[in-house]
């Protein structure tokens, strides 16, 4: 008969979680899960059959920690900038599991989760806006905050949150009035400068 197991998989992937929130995703290891839970190897894999299946359950327990934090947003006024605002904050807080996050072939952070939805949701009700609006808004401002949540992680003095707040919305104002403008969008290509070409974007 096989090996009855002691530990959940819920157990062990809080346990692998709790391992990148003080070492780093390069840190987890059977070695290093296995001191974690104070036990030896046997009983981790008679649960998971290799690393592979424990990290994608650690990148679940990391997705349900970032859920659990932003869970609130909804009640807040703008909602989706307060959510804007929260990712960059558990960025801050939790470096080693944003990491996660961004690690190649991740796609959590890649579709809007379910509370992201509710606030783009107000938003296209609050500005009559399409559902394609929607989708190049969010896209906008998704990649703009994430990108803003790798830079204050490496170096937080130079984003305060009222820095972070104010770049957010001059992303979001700006690209909602394009939106609202109707004008399409020119894909401004970057090509070598001929003599006495004209530099300006034609707008």
């Amino acid at each position: 008969m096989p090996r009855s197991a002691f530990f959940s998989k819920e157990t062990i992937a809080a346990a692998g979680l709790e391992v990148i929130r003080r070492q780093g995703v390069e840190a987890l290891t059977a070695r290093a899960l296995s001191k974690q839970l104070g036990c030896s190897l046997s009983p981790i894999f008679t649960v998971f059959k290799d690393m592979d299946e424990i990290h994608i359950a650690v990148r679940q327990a990391a997705a349900a920690l970032f859920d659990d934090y932003v869970k609130d947003v909804i009640d807040y006024q703008p909602a989706f900038k307060e959510y804007g605002m929260s990712l960059i904050r558990f960025a801050k807080q939790e470096q080693n599991v944003f990491q996660l996050f961004l690690e190649r072939g991740n796609r959590l952070l890649d579709n809007a989760p379910g509370i992201a939805l509710k606030c783009l949701d107000e938003i296209k009700e609050s500005y009559q806006l399409t559902d394609n609006q929607v989708r190049i808004l969010y896209r906008q401002l998704w990649a703009f905050t994430c990108g803003i949540a790798v830079l204050a992680t490496q170096s937080p003095e130079d984003y305060p949150e009222e820095l972070i707040s104010e770049m957010i919305s001059t992303q979001f104002l700006s690209t909602l009035s394009f939106l609202k403008s109707g004008r399409p969008v020119v894909n401004v290509t970057p090509h070598l400068k001929v003599e006495g070409e004209n530099t300006l974007i034609d707008l």
